[in-house]
């Protein structure tokens, strides 16, 4: 008589002999696991990608800080751009109004108001006057042959800069960050005498320019204020005390 065979499907491997049915299967809980697991890590290598590309941006903007003034003015021409037909053979200047008072004498600037954007293409002969709170072209006008660009965006207030930490070339940092705004001429730059501001201070040295200062103040990230005790009185219309806080 035959003996009994099992109906148990059977795998012999280098003289060992194994039921498949002993083989359990992956459960579904086990399953979850697994694909949770690529999940966190899936998030975790996106999460590192991203922190390494702002890093990245980072370094690049404290090694270079014209490069936000530079994107400004990518971003302007493209927006602007939409808007009217721009020259292509050049980059404008470009300009903030702070104070529009100081200029309504000109008719370019009858219609400006603060934080409007000029665009300046010397070749062209162009001046541009643009809103970007609205999208909107405010005044388009030539650039005469007695009224270049630096003219029509002549300086109209001397600036004093004070290094009130201990990073160094804070100042010049702030220099690159005020370059593109109107009206403004950076004459003196030093250490302050304290070196642990920690808000970067806007000042109105003479009293007079108070709008310009609100402005200014707003568009650089510090605080209005008055000359800290201590701290020596520069010969500028407005001085400004970086601070730890201050971004490029």
């Amino acid at each position: 008589m035959l003996p009994k065979t099992s109906n148990k499907p059977k795998i012999v491997e280098e003289g060992i002999e194994k039921n498949l049915t002993k083989i359990k299967p992956i459960r579904k809980n086990n399953k979850r696991k697994i694909y949770t697991t690529i999940l966190v890590v899936l998030l975790i290598l996106v999460g590192y990608g991203g922190a390494y590309y702002f890093y990245n941006k980072y370094e690049q903007l404290k090694q270079n800080p014209n490069l936000g003034v530079q994107a400004e003015t990518d971003l302007l021409v493209k927006e602007v751009g939409k808007l009217m037909a721009l020259p292509t053979d050049e980059t404008p200047t470009i300009a903030t109004v702070l104070d529009k008072d100081k200029l309504k004498d000109q008719a370019f600037f009858k219609n400006a108001e603060n934080g409007d954007k000029i665009l300046a293409y010397t070749k062209a002969m162009k001046a541009i006057l643009y809103r970007p709170s609205e999208n909107k072209l405010i005044e388009v006008g030539p650039l005469t042959t007695d009224q270049t660009a630096a003219d029509q965006t002549k300086s109209n207030f001397s600036v004093a800069i004070y290094n009130g930490t201990s990073t160094v070339g804070l100042s010049n940092d702030v220099e690159s960050k005020i370059k593109p705004y109107i009206n403004l001429n950076v004459i003196a730059k030093k250490n302050a005498v304290k070196n642990d501001y920690q808000d970067t201070l806007v000042i109105d040295v003479t009293g007079a320019n108070q709008g310009v200062v609100a402005e200014l103040a707003k568009n650089i990230g510090g605080v209005v204020s008055t000359l800290p005790a201590g701290e020596a009185k520069p010969n500028s219309d407005i001085l400004i005390i970086a601070g730890n806080k201050f971004k490029k």
